[in-house]
Parts: C-alpha cells; sequence; structure tokens
C-alpha cells in the first residue's frame, strides 16, 4: 500500500513536471511563482478532479505527453524511494530466513540433546 501512495503521490508530481513544460515556457520571471503555484493547483485538480483530469489529460496529449511518457517520469522521479524500499524489504526477507534458520537450528539442536529415554 505504501509503494502505492508513493507512486500516485509521484504521478501528481509528474503530471505538474509536464503541465510546467508546457504552461511554464515564456513566462515573465516576476510571474514564475504565481504560474508555478496554479500549475501545482492544476496537478492537484487532476487527482481529485475527473473532469479536470479528461481535460488535462487531452491537454498533455496534445503535447506529446501520454500515460507512457507520464509514467516513466514517475519511475524517474520515484527511483531512489523506490530503490530504497526494494532494500528494505530484502533486509527483512535475509532477516526472516535468518530467524528461521536460528529456530531450527534450536530446534535440532534441542531435539538431538533430549537423547532416546
Amino acid at each position: 500500500m505504501l509503494r502505492h501512495k508513493l507512486l500516485e503521490t509521484y504521478r501528481r508530481k509528474a503530471i505538474e513536471a509536464a503541465l510546467r513544460r508546457i504552461d511554464m515556457v515564456g513566462i515573465d520571471p516576476d510571474f514564475e511563482d504565481r504560474a508555478a503555484y496554479y500549475t501545482q493547483q492544476n496537478a492537484l485538480s487532476w487527482r481529485i478532479d475527473p473532469v479536470a483530469a479528461t481535460e488535462i489529460d487531452a491537454r498533455l496529449a496534445a503535447y506529446g505527453f501520454d500515460q507512457d511518457a507520464i509514467t516513466t517520469e514517475v519511475y524517474v522521479q520515484a527511483r531512489e524511494v523506490l530503490a530504497l524500499f526494494e532494500g528494505l524489504l530484502n533486509a527483512a526477507q535475509t532477516k526472516r530466513m535468518l530467524l528461521l534458520r536460528e529456530i531450527r537450528n534450536q530446534r535440532f539442536l534441542g531435539g538431538s540433546m533430549r537423547g532416546p529415554r
């Protein structure tokens, strides 16, 4: 679930980055902050408003940003965090295997020390 939420967040950021590439071209430096704010709001609207999402998707498609391009941007932005998750999952799996091995060894040693009665 955490990975899914992470990708959802980065998808919004990828939409925002694509909108910046479209909307921020030629913006007067005095208005960049305000334009960036509105671009961020549009990306938030894309996430929660289906009508806005349809309009934004059509606008992005008109400029050559299809869902594959957005997905690629998502994974480029999220690669470090996804690598961190992968490392944590691998470490947890290794610890789990070591713990199971230790439990098995304790049972084996415990069983042979009792001996026949």
